[in-house]
């Protein structure tokens, strides 16, 4: 009833006219050929690469049967749908397609002239050249509608034209399909795919020349030691494998990997700097890295093949790394578009140790020293050319690094040899200067010079004082000990340890020191030694709050090989006292041999025994009738035969008379 309407005046003449549209029901269906597709094999009809087909057909029905109005639909098919909708450039480009049509897109007319006949239409798109992701299918999407249905009425007309039919909206006017790549069947497996076995191992090297890599050493908790010198760089070596966990069962993983990347992200103080392979034959790593070089991602491989290993050297650089850096932290992480559970990033660590780069070196000026002439006392010295030979040690200090200025308080420290074990004087420091430039030149610590000695000007070129002469003893080379080391280390010598401050050192520093043999102590204590060698030890310390600052070889030795002169051993002949001492022994020893001669009774003059006298049976004459007292009264003596006989025979035998 029109005038029950609202707003409708009685009396007026109103009439409303309800039509309906007719509903059709679009069948449709899409196919795609090849189903999977094959990426090493080329299908194009009239180009290299990888096609496929989408084959589109539709039909209709409609209530009643006798409607049956020719329909043109209009359709859009799209490719590659969900990358595109991730950010993502699409892998496929539609060919033949409108010059409006984006290239993943292929859109057109069908005509459907009545009900239950199917028209198809076929559009080709084309992979895309060098695809990254190969594992995940590329969706194909359709929607479709009728042409005119949307279009609004045109004015008034007195005939109401014909009503566009409309799509049932029981029916979605979209269709969604799929296409992948066709898996490669595992060993032992019917084909699908499988799992895969990512492993990364990676450590730091020390760089020694363009391709020549050495690992860094490691502490006791297993971290890299990075010692930080004068290095620019440091390398950070990576291997990824792709093999199955259980060569016994190489179909449960260890398929091939799809879209195998390793992305890097590295501190601020060690950037990505460039890449090296680990061998030439192996196939090229690609490393693209952001602007500032703190992420780099590698491409492993696409796919990276069942048992493949990839292996290369990141270079760092080590410009930034400041002496407050303590450690360093890399991120690794794998990353693929295959199934593999329980891939998670890893850290790279590494701890770092300022070492500070200085060589220490040293000479003596000469490196021979002789010692002669006479012995005083200390009391007595009262100018250094008393005290003996002169020596002249040259320290150099090298620093290759950073100035020290920045890492605290450096000194140089100088063991002297000053005095025996005893406490006799050895060594006499005369003069210590240190010259650093571009800063003045520095006196060291304690002051040289203790006993005040009057100093003679010296210069490089001064020749070495010859010792005053004098007349020693020397001991026969039989009896004098070969060689004596002089040392504080091994506690043969006291050093007084000189310290020297290096202030603001950038490149070099020379320490100067002068000083001179004490002749006195080596002629009382070394007049019987072949030859002394006395060492002088120097050393750089840093007192810097920095806990990882450590010096390597910042020490040197300095050898001096002392002589007794051979012209005060040869001009002073033998002493008196030791030829009064030689002839007393001589007298002693003759005295003693004498006694022991007179012992045996080598003195004793031999005694040879008297001649026997002959026996005979004695008979007692009376003494008158012997013959003595007859020549004494009558006073001629007569010669007895026996005693001619006596006297005529040499040997002292007397022979038996025959009366």
């Amino acid at each position: 009833n029109p005038w029950a309407q609202p707003g409708v005046p009685w009396g007026g003449e109103c009439w409303v006219c309800a039509r309906a549209r007719p509903v059709v029901h679009v069948s449709r269906n899409v196919s795609l050929l090849p189903p999977n597709i094959d990426l090493e094999q080329s299908n194009c009809q009239h180009q290299e690469g990888v096609c496929v087909d989408v084959r589109v057909c539709f039909s209709y029905t409609a209530s009643p049967a006798s409607y049956s109005p020719r329909l043109v639909l209009e359709y859009v098919l799209d490719a590659d749908t969900d990358r595109r909708r991730l950010g993502q450039a699409p892998r496929v480009a539609f060919l033949g397609r409108r010059p409006s049509d984006p290239e993943h897109q292929f859109s057109g007319t069908v005509e459907l002239p009545r009900q239950h006949v199917r028209a198809c239409v076929t559009a080709t798109f084309q992979l895309q050249d060098s695809i990254r992701d190969k594992l995940r299918p590329i969706a194909v999407t359709l929607a479709y509608g009728i042409r005119g249905a949307g279009t609004p009425r045109r004015g008034r007309e007195t005939t109401l034209p014909p009503l566009l039919p409309v799509l049932s909206p029981q029916q979605p006017s979209t269709h969604r399909t799929e296409v992948g790549s066709r898996p490669r069947p595992l060993p032992g497996d019917l084909g699908g795919h499988h799992p895969i076995n990512l492993q990364l191992h990676f450590q730091f090297c020390a760089r020694l020349g363009d391709a020549d890599f050495l690992p860094l050493p490691r502490g006791e908790d297993g971290t890299a030691i990075f010692a930080m010198s004068d290095q620019k760089d440091v390398a950070l070596e990576i291997q990824v494998t792709n093999l199955p966990s259980d060569p016994a069962e190489p179909q449960r993983d260890g398929d091939d990997a799809h879209e195998a990347l390793l992305t890097a992200t590295f501190p601020p103080e060690l950037p990505y700097s460039a890449l090296r392979p680990y061998d030439g034959r192996d196939k090229p790593v690609v490393c693209l890295a952001n602007q500032n070089g703190s992420q780099v991602e590698c491409e492993l491989g696409n796919p990276m093949k069942r048992g493949a290993q990839v292996r290369f050297f990141l270079i760092l650089s080590t410009l930034g790394i400041t002496i407050q850096t303590t450690d360093l932290a890399v991120e690794l992480a794998l990353s693929t578009i295959s199934e593999q559970p329980g891939l998670e990033p890893v850290v790279a660590r590494a701890r770092v140790v300022i070492e500070l780069p200085l060589s220490v070196t040293g000479v003596a000026v000469p490196p021979r020293l002789f010692f002669g002439g006479v012995v005083l006392g200390e009391s007595a010295v009262k100018r250094e050319t008393q005290v003996g030979s002169a020596v002249r040690f040259e320290v150099t200090v090298s620093n290759r690094g950073p100035s020290l200025k920045t890492l605290g308080s450096a000194f140089l420290t100088l063991l002297w040899p000053h005095e025996t074990s005893n406490g006799k004087w050895l060594l006499y420091p005369l003069h210590l200067e240190l010259a650093a430039p571009p800063g003045p030149p520095t006196a060291c610590s304690p002051p040289a010079n203790p006993l005040r000695l009057a100093l003679e000007s010296s210069g490089e070129g001064d020749p070495a004082e010859e010792p005053t002469p004098g007349s020693w003893w020397v001991p026969a080379p039989a009896e004098r000990r070969r060689n004596v080391t002089l040392d504080c280390a091994q506690g043969t010598a006291r050093c007084l340890a000189f310290r020297c401050p290096l202030r603001s050192f950038e490149r070099a520093a020379v320490l100067t020191a002068r000083g001179r043999l004490w002749n006195g102590t080596f002629l009382e204590e070394y007049l019987a030694v072949t030859s002394v060698e006395l060492i002088v030890r120097a050393s750089v310390s840093v007192t810097s709050s920095i806990k990882n600052l450590v010096l390597k070889d910042a020490s040197t030795q300095i050898p001096v090989s002392i002589y007794l002169d051979p012209g005060a051993a040869v001009a002073g002949g033998v002493p008196w006292w030791v030829v009064l001492l030689a002839v007393l022994a001589g007298v002693l020893v003759l005295a003693l041999l004498v006694a022991i001669l007179w012992k045996l009774g080598f003195f004793r003059r031999a005694r040879y025994a008297l001649p026997a006298v002959p026996q005979y049976h004695a008979v007692k004459i009376p003494r008158e009738e012997r013959q003595q007292f007859r020549e004494e009264k009558t006073g001629t003596i007569q010669r007895k035969e026996w005693a001619a006989n006596l006297h005529q025979a040499g040997d002292g035998h007397v022979a038996p008379s025959s009366a």
